[in-house]
């Protein structure tokens, strides 16, 4: 920026008076409000000083100095400028005078303040979790927003649903609603309430179709996949009670009435180590609690599962891990009778579930199985009485001296022999949790097979008039200890804040400089595609790690020794927008690595890389499955 751009820049400060707010970054608060109380603009010497008075601590006093060099430089930055009061608690923040990071957050905190948790920006909603049940959703407020042209009443969810349905008619083309955001801010009752809108809003079109009854039915159906969807692909975190540890997108399809006829779920990501391992204060997937709240005697008896409903989670490997057994004020039990029902509405028969339900009990026993194998020298084995292989392997029918072989043992086949040999107890417990992950993931595809057979009554490829869209996927996670899942549920976040940034304003800025609009300056934006080189790139982390898994030799230690090399190596520190300038290197301890996100830079440990990204269970276990008799 030149001279004149910083005058240019300084316009704003030398039109106002003494009493100007500005925002001062605050270690409490973050961000506090003061007043100025003295300015001195020097042209001439090319200097700005200011003095500020903080709001309500008159004690407290900012004072600015800087050179235009300085400025230009952008070694030091104008405080930015508070707005109008009259914009106090505005709708939508692109209709504030000064967009800046404070004026942002403290409008959207007055109207949180107001009990107005939705505000706009743009063609973007942006929603603050009341972490509370709140009285905006009931079927009156759904049929107040049917209709209207967003603007017309509150910023709300309901509104953005209208403004697709209406683009859907109006100008007959798909579209799509994302919502994205940080872990536990929300999405999936967002998500829920954006579907029920479609499946409830526009009745009016059901009196004019031709099979109001089958409509009616797709909708109860489309309704139905969030009790199912949560149950088998959402548990509890530390960020929150019913965390989507999947992302998936909806496509409701609309016939040329512009009634729901038809709907496909597509799924993303579905966190498979979570099944074998939960940590601190986290749960497993729901349905395995609710099914170990919620199932009668006989079911305990034929599926050995404890008589005591409120303690049985402790007594599975994969259900005690994080130490935590219930929800505050959800009953598993009941949740439980919810997710039976709502199998039955998309087509699930009892038999069907009965299947489900032995299964889930199956994979609870593998995760009991004792594995023994005191040393290197000693190979892994399971005792012949073992109950829980014995309950497992009758509960899946499949053979028993097979499965307990081919879990300690792994052959390796040459061009003349096959070589058996025996594996370590480390060894044979990876190879049960894979075993255990490979048929959770089996299951839920197959759940999910289920939903869209019902959903498009057996027809997922008939030509749709048009359709909308609602993807609901993993939020940015940025835990104590991060690993490979975090790494993909980032990474996919990061193509998200990508498609964000193009469409809100890379498109709409390069639209203003078209037609050459005056009185409008160039928003500056962090454009992530360096981030996503690093991860995508020819030579970027991805590529990398998929050179090690095909190593018979492979390590997690020897995948990060390659990144180090390739993106922290010795020698000029590279450019701000180069992709290695997004790596660092620890400077103690080694098997990790911190990539800077935008939202936050995340310490990756890079242990079970490796394992997690092959994920794979040895063929003569799939063989022993397949055998199954059930």
């Amino acid at each position: 920026m030149s001279g004149d751009g910083v005058l240019t820049e300084l316009k704003a400060y030398a039109k106002v008076r003494i009493g100007t707010k500005a925002f001062f970054v605050d270690d409490a608060e973050a961000w506090v409000q003061a007043t100025q109380t003295a300015k001195t603009v020097d042209a001439e010497a090319r200097t700005v000083q200011m003095t500020f008075e903080r709001d309500g601590h008159a004690e407290t006093e900012y004072k600015f100095e800087a050179t235009f060099d300085e400025l230009n430089a952008k070694t030091k930055v104008l405080p930015p400028l508070c707005n109008p009061p009259q914009l106090e608690g505005i709708d939508d923040l692109t209709s504030l005078s000064y967009l800046n990071e404070p004026a942002v957050l403290h409008n959207l905190q007055a109207r949180y303040a107001m009990h107005n948790i939705y505000t706009y920006s743009g063609i973007v909603l942006v929603a603050l979790n009341p972490f509370a049940r709140v009285p905006l959703y009931s079927q009156d407020t759904l049929e107040a927003y049917a209709g209207r042209m967003r603007g017309e009443l509150e910023p709300h969810l309901f509104a953005i649903s209208e403004d697709a349905f209406q683009g859907m008619v109006r100008d007959r083309r798909n579209q799509t609603i994302i919502v994205s955001g940080e872990s536990g801010a929300g999405k999936t009752m967002s998500a829920k309430y954006i579907m029920r809108y479609f499946a409830s809003a526009h009745d009016d079109t059901k009196a004019q179709d031709a099979a109001p009854d089958a409509i009616s039915r797709v909708e109860e159906q489309i309704l139905a996949t969030n009790p199912v969807l949560e149950s088998f692909g959402n548990a509890k975190t530390t960020r929150n009670d019913n965390s989507s540890r999947f992302g998936k997108f909806l496509e409701i399809r609309f016939n040329e009435r512009h009634a729901i006829e038809a709907a496909y779920i597509r799924t993303y990501l579905l966190e498979r180590s979570r099944l074998v391992y939960q940590p601190a204060s986290e749960r497993n997937y729901h349905v395995f609690y609710q099914l170990l709240a919620g199932a009668d005697k006989d079911m305990r008896t034929r599926l050995g599962l404890p008589a005591d409903a409120a303690t049985a989670w402790d007594s599975f490997n994969y259900t005690r891990q994080g130490g935590s057994g219930q929800i505050a004020n959800v009953d598993d039990a009941k949740e439980f009778e919810h997710t039976s029902n709502a199998l039955g509405v998309i087509g699930v028969t009892t038999e069907q579930q009965g299947h489900i339900h032995a299964l889930l009990a199956a994979l609870l026993h593998i995760g009991n199985i004792d594995i023994t194998g005191a040393s290197e020298r000693v190979g892994a084995a399971i005792a012949t009485d073992d109950t829980a292989c014995a309950r497992a392997v009758e509960l899946l029918q499949i053979d028993s001296t097979l499965f307990c072989k081919w879990l300690t043992k792994r052959q390796i086949v040459t061009r003349s022999e096959k070589i058996v040999s025996n594996m370590t107890r480390a060894q044979a417990l990876v190879v049960r949790d894979s075993v255990a992950k490979f048929l959770y993931a089996h299951l839920f595809d197959w759940i999910v097979r289920a939903i869209n057979q019902a959903l498009t009554c057996g027809d997922s490829s008939a030509p749709t008039a048009s359709f909308i869209g609602v993807l609901d996927i993993y939020g940015f996670e940025h835990f104590e200890h991060n690993s490979f899942e975090q790494f993909c549920i980032n990474y996919a976040n990061e193509k998200l804040q990508q498609n964000f940034n193009r469409h809100v304003f890379k498109l709409e800025q390069e639209e203003y400089q078209r037609e050459q609009l005056e009185n409008w300056t160039f928003v500056d934006f962090q454009d992530n595609q360096p981030c996503i080189d690093l991860i995508e790139g020819k030579l970027g982390i991805l590529a990398l790690l998929d050179e090690e898994c095909r190593l018979q030799q492979g390590t997690d230690a020897n995948f990060a020794e390659k990144m180090y090399k390739q993106f922290a190596a010795p020698g000029p520190k590279p450019k701000p927008d180069a992709p290695a300038a997004f790596f660092q290197k620890p400077r103690f301890g080694a098997c990790e690595f911190t990539v800077r996100h935008y939202a936050h830079d995340v310490a990756y440990e890079a242990e079970g890389f490796i394992e997690k990204n092959k994920d794979t269970v040895p063929e003569e276990i799939q063989n022993v499955l397949k055998a199954s008799q059930g």
